[in-house]
């Protein structure tokens, strides 16, 4: 038993830092909904991490997302609406988290790419199986009855550039675990399939992705989603029109901000910020209902995530900046699935206001050893966040399209 702890506290340890090295590695961060614009498409809901994420591309059109409605297409000639939902450091436990309140009853399809993080940081076989279970409960409840669900497992361990030798072995061991034990389980299922998959080989020079990498993935999973799709199709005689989107904004100017590809000084706040408090990882983020969307963010992350797996979700309940010596032992966020994934103990954070004085997101920066309250200058902090503040609420501002300024002044006429 205590060989075991240790060698998942190593496991978990090798994920971290491999995914602290390829920080300089471009990730998508625009809106991870690819719509046709038809009237009645294939709708298809693409839940996952590892390749889905889309490791070295910097648009969702040119990762996985839009990879797969192009070859879902080619395949169906129909048209495709793909929504994305997941990070790399999503794993099986937050799940739930980051499908929130999304409805799940437009989909046809949905397509589960998962748990490659979960191998390679040896998640509890047990711990698997409760947290696969409830998935695949959630998908056979809400979905709607012609919906298809296909559950692909996890491909080769070692295609993963940084796990070589004894990581490799480790790591497809538990990969070979947790493959049976959800082949065993969507079987329980009408309508969901299993499907076993392997790696496509990277791109010379691009060994993390590439467009090149997911079009090639992305017809291996059409070649099974295709006539998944055909199938609901038959089955669904009285269709709906359902456009899909990403969020329902709260703070409408958000959607604004997130929409615009000028963050460039947001991206270099966040750096500099990490340089200046000596910290592994700082982002600026919008707090909206449900989500965190990250407008500015050194660490490897998505667009968005779960508010309710967030420490940020705390920051802006109060006014003042927010300092945790260690997440792991903090009663707030001991707990969070997402500790077993980042590893950062060390937070400190402070809220963004709109012109209102109403919080909407967050400037912090976190560490992964724990720090004293004492080594964080508040003040210092709260001025960086002030930074951060004046260039979102700019960004709202030179973002406002002219049809809504007009639409103010007939509302004030």
């Amino acid at each position: 038993m205590l060989e075991s702890r240790i060698a998942r506290a190593a496991a978990k340890l090798w994920y971290t830092k491999m995914i602290y090295v390829q920080q300089s590695v471009p990730v998508p961060r625009d809106s991870p909904v690819i719509v046709s614009g038809a009237d009645d498409p294939d709708r298809v809901l693409l839940l996952g991490n590892g390749p889905t994420h889309g490791w070295g591309t910097v648009t969702h059109e040119l990762a996985m997302t839009g990879q797969l409605a192009r070859a879902l297409t080619r395949r169906t000639t129909r048209p495709t609406d793909i929504r994305y939902i997941g990070d790399e450091m999503m794993p099986m436990a937050a799940v739930q988290a980051y499908i929130g309140d999304t409805s799940l009853a437009p989909f046809d399809l949905v397509l589960v790419v998962l748990s490659m993080n979960d191998a390679v940081r040896l998640t509890p076989a047990d711990e698997y199986r409760a947290d696969m279970i409830r998935l695949l409960d959630r998908l056979a409840s809400e979905t709607k009855p012609s919906a298809r669900v296909i559950i692909a497992g996890i491909q080769e361990v070692d295609s993963l550039p940084e796990y070589r030798g004894i990581a490799a072995r480790i790591g497809q061991r538990r990969a070979d675990l947790l493959n049976a034990i959800t082949r065993e389980l969507v079987g329980r299922y009408d309508g969901f399939q299993f499907f076993e998959h392997s790696a496509p080989q990277a791109e010379p020079g691009r060994p993390y992705g590439s467009p090149a990498l997911y079009a090639e993935w992305s017809d291996a999973f059409a070649s099974i989603s295709a006539p998944a799709l055909d199938e609901a199709r038959a089955l669904d005689p009285y269709r709906f029109e359902h456009e899909l989107t990403e969020h329902q904004w709260q703070w409408k100017p958000g959607e604004k901000v997130m929409a615009t590809a000028d963050h460039e000084a947001l991206d270099r706040l966040a750096q500099e910020a990490k340089q200046h408090f000596g910290a592994d990882a700082a982002w600026i983020s919008l707090m909206d209902g449900d989500r965190q969307f990250f407008v500015a963010n050194t660490a490897p992350q998505g667009r968005s995530g779960p508010a309710e797996t967030s420490i940020c979700q705390y920051t802006v309940q109060g006014d003042e900046p927010l300092i945790i010596e260690n997440t792991f032992r903090d009663e707030r966020t001991k707990d969070s699935p997402m500790n077993d994934v980042g590893q950062l103990r060390f937070y400190a954070g402070a809220p963004i206001k709109n012109e209102a004085g109403e919080n909407i997101g967050t400037f912090c920066v976190l560490n992964v050893m724990p720090k004293s309250k004492g080594s964080m200058d508040e003040q210092d902090l709260q001025e960086w966040a002030s930074r951060a503040q004046g260039e979102i609420l700019k960004l709202a501002a030179t973002t406002e399209q002219p049809a809504d300024r007009a639409a103010d002044q007939d509302a004030t006429v």
